[in-house]
């Protein structure tokens, strides 16, 4: 064997010899890319607080019938009043999210309420109502379009209240007592913008028209005097911020999920 035939073999062992220790190493692969962030859905549950401010007009029809001897009296006027007030409560309700981007959503709201006159009105023989708004609750349809976090929606259903007369009347020395309340109905429309500031947290603004009946009924004055009220409506403008904390299960919604059922 030459000298050059051993060189040339003792290579090739080192090469062969390489080869197979490279072929018992791990094979190395690059980790998966991270998979992406969870696409936020407004499909679900809600709850939440609000509040803002109140105010519009109370209109109704009025009459003091003066019972005393001698001629038969009748005092009959109609008031228009602005009120203003404020609401604070609290809502609840569930979005249905379409593959379109649109949102519908079902909301029910309560709301303890101050709205009351901020004037005294027109008088006639001193004979003056106003309509206090005490509660305030809706029932309402929501419709929407996301814009990822951003959700502008208009909405519309049925209001009701706890309505009642404020302020004490006094008319030929006759007192009017104005402690009668009445729950009623009417519809509220509107619209807002609700925008999530985290995964399960929202802020919304949002305004509200309602329209009631306002005050109505009669009452004895003392001494012998009667009043009648009709309330033509209470119309009411609501302006308000709220939070929602957003409930992406019904088994979140009661702790079942954090139980594992």
């Amino acid at each position: 064997m030459t000298f050059r035939n051993l060189i040339l073999g003792a290579f090739a062992s080192v090469l062969a010899a390489s080869a197979a220790s490279a072929a018992d190493l791990p094979s190395y692969k690059a980790p998966p890319p991270p998979p992406p962030p969870p696409t936020f859905s407004w499909e679900g549950f809600h709850i939440g607080i609000s509040g803002g401010y109140a105010g519009g007009v109370s209109s109704h029809n009025s009459a003091i019938y003066m019972l005393r001897p001698g001629p038969f009296l009748v005092f009959p006027t109609t008031t228009s009043i602005g009120t203003s007030g404020f609401m604070v409560g609290y809502q609840n309700g569930y979005n249905w999210v379409f593959g379109n981007g649109l949102v519908l959503g079902y909301e029910s709201e309560f709301n303890y309420a101050d709205v009351r006159a901020t004037n005294s009105g027109a008088y006639l023989a001193g004979v003056g109502a106003s309509s206090r708004l005490q509660w305030f609750g809706a029932e309402r349809l929501r419709f929407g379009y996301a814009f990822g976090r951003v959700l502008p929606y208009i909405t519309g259903g049925l209001a009701y209240g706890r309505v009642s007369p404020y302020g004490q009347q006094w008319v030929n020395g006759v007192q009017f007592p104005s402690s009668r309340s009445s729950w009623q109905a009417g519809f509220a429309v509107g619209g807002g913008i609700e925008y999530a500031v985290l995964d399960n947290w929202t802020i919304k603004a949002e305004y509200l028209f309602t329209r009631m009946k306002g005050a109505s009924g009669a009452s004895l004055g003392f001494p012998l005097a009667y009043r009648t009220i009709n309330g033509n409506n209470l119309d009411t403008h609501i302006a308000r911020i709220g939070i929602n904390y957003q409930v992406k299960s019904f088994g979140a919604l009661i702790g079942m999920d954090d139980l594992g059922i």
